[in-house]
């Protein structure tokens, strides 16, 4: 009896640290990593945004495209600036499509409007 309740404890214990484990593993950052070319080609990295205080990123003029991690993140049409807030239309959205991390800033949709902020879960912290 006592082997047993040893043995459950043992169980018990290895189980409660896997799973505290996993739940404090810490996540990879927000990423929105600007490029000079539309396809974030290696060597065109323009301007790095990898940080999770960041919501609001806005993209350089200079810019054409941009490499996501850690969304979603939400497209606007317009900016109050450079380091300032999205403002403007909702143009769409990237949900964590590892597959396509890269999105083209010139022409997003059908009417070709330029990306010039994107917004880490809509600004829902």
């Amino acid at each position: 009896m006592h082997t047993s309740f040893i043995l459950n404890v043992m169980l018990a214990l290895g189980a409660a640290t896997a799973v505290s484990a996993s739940a404090i593993a810490p996540r990879a950052n927000r990423k929105a990593n600007e490029f000079s070319s539309g396809d974030c080609a290696q060597g065109t990295a323009s301007y790095e945004h990898e940080s999770n205080f960041n919501v609001d990123v806005t993209m350089d003029d200079t810019s054409h495209s941009v490499y996501f991690a850690s969304g979603p993140w939400f497209f606007y049409g317009g900016k109050t600036g450079d380091g300032g807030s999205c403002t403007g239309d909702l143009l769409g959205s990237w949900a964590n499509d590892e597959s396509h991390p890269c999105v083209n800033l010139d022409s997003r949709g059908a009417d070709g409007r330029r990306i010039k902020c994107v917004k880490w879960n809509n600004g829902i912290n």
